[in-house]
Parts: structure tokens; C-alpha cells; sequence
């Protein structure tokens, strides 16, 4: 009988690994999990967020762009203006001056 007991497999228990260690602490070892838990939970919200934020800053980028493009080209439409309203300037002026010396040359 003494031979059957020895060469009779050993019963499987399951291995929790780094939880049954853990376990073997009591308290402390609850704890540890309880802030391990909070902490991966924590980490999870800060990524979450912080790719938000990346979305949410892609998106302002593009929109600032978009309005730079557009101010450029509103701004580059008053600069031609203001250039064509200064030749017709100066030709109004140029214009003056040769008929006040043609009024001077007549008396």
C-alpha cells in the first residue's frame, strides 16, 4: 500500500502567480493590488486623455491653418488695392502738378 501512495500523481492545483504571493501577505498584499488596480485604471484615463487632447489639438492646428490661408489671401487682396489706390494717387498728383506749371508757364 505504501508503494500505491507514493507513485499516485500529486493533485493539480491551480497557480495564480504574482497574485497568489501577494496573497500570502494579507492585508498588505490586498492593498497592493487595490492601488496596482487603481493605478492601471488611472493610467488607462490619463492615455485616453491625453489622446483626446492630441485630437482635439490636430484639429485647432488645421483650423488655425485654414484661417491663416484665408487671412493671407484677404490681406493680399487689400495690399493690391491699396497699391492700385496709390498709382491712381500718384498719377492724380503727377497730373496737378503739370497744370499748375502749365498755369505758371502761361502768365
Amino acid at each position: 500500500m505504501l508503494i500505491l501512495e507514493a507513485t499516485a500523481p500529486a493533485p493539480i492545483v491551480p497557480s495564480f502567480g504574482i497574485f497568489e504571493n501577494l496573497a500570502q501577505y494579507g492585508a498588505l498584499g490586498i492593498i497592493v493590488l487595490a492601488m496596482g488596480a487603481a493605478l492601471w485604471y488611472l493610467l488607462k484615463r490619463m492615455m485616453k486623455t491625453e489622446d483626446e487632447l492630441k485630437e482635439k489639438l490636430d484639429n485647432l492646428q488645421s483650423e488655425m491653418n485654414n484661417y491663416i490661408r484665408n487671412d493671407q489671401s484677404k490681406l493680399k487682396e487689400v495690399i493690391e488695392n491699396n497699391s492700385r489706390a496709390m498709382n491712381d494717387l500718384k498719377e492724380v498728383v503727377m497730373e496737378l502738378r503739370y497744370a499748375e506749371k502749365s498755369k505758371a508757364r502761361t502768365k
